[in-house]
């Protein structure tokens, strides 16, 4: 009876913590760093995650002449539009789950400045046109899910620029318990995909052999 009673207890306990809100300070400037602020002594920071410098240990081997090697293509990095745009179709196809923890979340304040630039002034133009258009529609579609208190944004052209300054930041609250269950919810939706997927593979399988099979008596 007493280590029921220190279960429920400890579960108790746990879920009170995790109904405790939690802050977040998120900012962008050529990265994105976000700082996690729980009650009055906890302060995490999740990005930029800090490098761990190996020390080395072993002797330098000497070094072996390699042959050329082929030139590396660099990864593109993706836009701020990309990667809205990719967070954005992954709430959608991650639906309640997702939803569940945007409407969880409340931004105090947001705030975003844009520079826009380009090659010359006919572009920048029609690429501001464009960028307004996009920002009104990502804006509507998280004020449908989230709560969002204040907002100030600055979108303007520069035309003698050849590249945006996009920089801005955040001040979020968000319930940890929530966000959990919505995790969760997220992760199942997952599963369900990763083995309809390799139920497919293997269903894919025995058809491939039987008609390489039928085309070797052919």
């Amino acid at each position: 009876m007493t280590g029921l009673l220190i279960f429920l207890g400890t579960i108790i306990l746990i879920l009170g913590i995790l109904m405790i809100p939690v802050h977040a300070a998120a900012y962008y400037k050529e990265e994105f760093s976000l700082i996690i602020k729980f009650l009055f002594f906890f302060k995490y920071t999740v990005f930029p995650m800090k490098k761990k410098e190996k020390e080395k240990t072993e002797k330098p081997e000497p070094k072996k002449e390699a042959a050329p090697e082929k030139a590396k293509k660099e990864k593109r990095k993706m836009t701020v539009e990309e990667t809205v745009d990719f967070i954005i179709e992954s709430i959608k196809k991650y639906g309640p789950g997702a939803k569940m923890i945007l409407r969880n979340i409340r931004f105090h304040e947001a705030e975003l400045y844009w520079k826009v630039g380009a090659e010359d002034a006919a572009a920048c133009g029609i690429k501001y046109g464009r960028i307004c258009g996009w920002l009104s529609g990502v804006l509507g579609f998280f004020r449908n899910l989230t709560k969002i208190e204040k907002t100030k944004i600055r979108v303007f052209p520069d035309f003698i620029s050849e590249k945006d300054e996009i920089y801005g930041g955040a001040d979020i609250e968000f319930n940890p318990l929530i966000v959990l269950i919505g995790a969760l919810r997220i992760a199942f939706v997952l599963l369900k995909d990763i083995i309809k997927n390799n139920n497919k593979q293997k269903s894919a399988k025995p058809r491939q052999k039987i008609n390489a099979k039928e085309s070797a008596s052919a």
